[in-house]
């Protein structure tokens, strides 16, 4: 191997060669034969005082052929985008912060009553004093409609914080995938539809993604309407299994 490829192959390697500059006495002629200048990366610079070979990292052997000082990275431009102009080093004004909202850790605070009407039926209302006439009124709807009401489970009771906690996380993200467990279990269980009653019983089961066949503000106020109690019957027949 030639002298100046061995260098080049130790300089890639960031070994430090020591050389002296005169040849010194009592020493053997040093073998240095030179090349061509197509065969080196570069020549090689000698460092003033130290007396040795300056020797670049084997990224820039590798990868440039200019010297170091003219290796400067352009910034990338993306096209059709226009420069921005540079800060100015004097200016010291301050630019706008963006603000940052903070999460929203109040606990929402609601109640969800469940009934369990058939395998396939769920009916909910919000309104704690409205629970007990629902279920009477869902008893007397699939008893006209099936002819069988046995399936039909007690109450269940849904609310949110369930424990008053300052110390836990219960803001509403929490409190969404709480309900959604809960209706999860209800659709392992083979429940297919909803009926809802109240606005909050509405909004939060939208929020999971339950779209209840029907809707009314109240229990009592259905109970009370023929027109409502028209539209619920129209509802469930279409339902291919209460």
């Amino acid at each position: 191997m030639l002298e100046q490829q061995r260098l080049d192959y130790l300089q890639a390697m960031g070994i430090v060669q020591w050389m002296p500059r005169q040849p010194l006495s009592g020493a053997p002629a040093p073998r240095w034969l030179p090349v061509q200048a197509a065969h080196a990366p570069h020549p090689h610079q000698i460092s003033s005082g130290e007396g040795h070979i300056v020797h670049p990292m084997a990224a820039e052997l590798m990868h440039d052929k200019a010297p170091p000082e003219a290796r400067q990275e352009q910034p990338s431009v993306r096209p059709g985008v226009a420069d921005l102009p540079a800060a100015d080093p004097g200016d010291t004004t301050v630019a706008a912060e963006i603000p940052v909202q903070a999460a929203d850790l109040t606990p929402p605070r609601f109640e969800l009553h469940f009934l369990r009407v058939s395998r396939c039926g769920v009916w909910v209302c919000d309104d704690a004093a409205q629970a007990e006439a629902m279920q009477a009124f869902a008893w007397r709807v699939m008893m006209a409609m099936t002819d069988h009401t046995g399936f039909m489970q007690p109450l269940l009771r849904f609310r949110w914080p369930f424990i008053e906690s300052a110390h836990d996380d219960q803001s509403q993200p929490v409190a969404l995938q709480a309900l959604s467990a809960q209706w999860r279990f209800f659709t392992e269980q083979g429940a297919a539809y909803a009926v809802c009653f109240g606005a909050d019983s509405q909004t939060w089961l939208s929020r999971v993604g339950v779209k209840p066949v029907y809707h009314a503000a109240a229990v009592t106020g259905v109970m009370q309407s023929a027109a409502d109690k028209r539209l619920l019957w129209q509802a469930l027949k279409d339902i291919t299994e209460l």
